[in-house]
Order: C-alpha cells, then structure tokens, then sequence
C-alpha cells in the first residue's frame, strides 16, 4: 500500500501546512510520517522522506529532516507502540542515506533520574496547562508506576529532547499517532498542548487535517469522533 503516498498525495499534506520558508523543515513531514507509521502502513515513511528532502539544498537541512523524522517516530512510538515505530524506523532507514545516519544517541543516556524527572514535570506542566493537576493525579491513582514512567521516561527522557523535534512539533507527533489510535480524549488533550507548546491555531488545525487524510488514505475506520480545536 505504500502507492498511496504517490507524490500528489504529498503535495496536498505539504500544501495543508502553513508556508514555510525556503529550507526550512517544514512540520508536514514528520506528521504524516508520524500517521503512516500508527496506521500501520510504515512503507510509506521512505515516501514521505524522500519527497520532502527534495525540497533541502544543504547537508544541515538534509540531516535535520532525517533527525526529526527519526525522532518523531522514536517520540510516537510511546503512543502508537514501539513494534509499529521499529517497522517504521526500519522502513525510514533503508531510504537514509549514510552521510544522514546516526551512530550514537542523540539524547545524554548519563542524565540522571532525578534530573529526568524534573524535565519531565517541566514538559509535562507545559503540555497539560491548567490540566496537570487533574490529570497527573489520575494517571498515579490507576497505576503509580505508569505516572512514574510517564513523568521520567515518557516526558523526562523521550519527549523533552527538543535539538531535532521542537516542543510543538513533539506535540504535533502525538497528535498525528493519536489521531491514527481513535483515542479522542488523548487528542483533544494534545491538540491544546499544541497551543501550550507554542504552535499557532492554523498549524494545529493543518497538523489534525494531515493526520486525518494519512489515516483514512491508509485504511484507519474510527468509531469515535475525531475532537477539533476551536479559538
């Protein structure tokens, strides 16, 4: 099914998204990679890579997108499941070039837990606004050890890494795997945290319509509205 990602189908993501500056990495990209991968159609994330690196002159650019695509999907990988973003890292690294491969992560693997933990209370807080207090005090009463891993691993260790996906687009990242999920009360809490993370109504509305179009081109059917966000 990796034909559904023709060229013309990327042109309309890409053209759903605010303008971007040339050479700028334009967001679209890891969106829609983000929704192949939790639709469960990774071949296409090679696609949208290499449609998008068409629009990148230096070698900077071109490894940045190659970055954000990775982290995107290592980030989404916590929502949509990690065997879906192996299949999707692996079909994302056989269109990689070597020059724009990692060989050592990116992330300091030394930090501490408490340090971790503070992080991720910081982006957590951010993300969740007013909400937090509501919702971090649920997530301890169901299971302990889950807000435990979500503060420290989740928002400490993998989502508050920004050199290559920015805190928006972090959000935008759980949106688009969200979406793919049928999980609405997860995306409406993220399609706010999009705002909270700086991202402007028109990019969050752009982000949510990408996602909707890579799903429902990839065969997800939803038995629950999708939430929208409003002014």
């Amino acid at each position: 099914m990796a034909d559904i990602a023709t060229r013309e189908f990327l042109a309309r993501l890409e053209a759903l998204y605010p303008k971007q500056d040339e050479g700028v990495v334009s967001p679209w990209s890891l969106v829609a990679a983000t929704a192949f991968s939790s639709s469960n159609l990774p071949e296409a994330v090679p696609e949208v890579f290499k449609y998008a690196l068409e629009g990148l002159k230096t070698h900077e650019q071109r490894l940045l997108l190659a970055r954000k695509l990775r982290d995107a999907l290592f980030k989404s990988g916590m929502l949509s499941g990690f065997p879906k973003a192996i299949n999707a890292l692996g079909q994302l690294h056989t269109a990689v070039p070597n020059e724009l491969r990692d060989v050592k992560p990116l992330r300091d693997v030394s930090t501490s837990l408490e340090t971790l933990t503070e992080k991720g209370q910081d982006y957590f807080d951010r993300t969740y606004g007013e909400t937090a207090a509501t919702v971090q005090p649920f997530l301890r009463e169901i299971c302990p050890d889950f807000e435990f891993f979500s503060t420290t691993f989740a928002y400490g260790y993998t989502y508050s890494f920004f050199d290559a996906v920015s805190p928006a687009e972090t959000s935008f990242t759980m949106v688009a795997a969200l979406i793919a999920n049928d999980t609405p009360r997860q995306v409406d809490w993220h399609l706010q945290g999009s705002v909270r993370n700086g991202a402007t109504l028109d990019e969050v509305k752009a982000v949510r319509q990408i996602a909707i179009e890579v799903a429902k081109a990839s065969g997800v059917k939803w038995k629950n509205d999708i939430p929208d966000i409003h002014e």
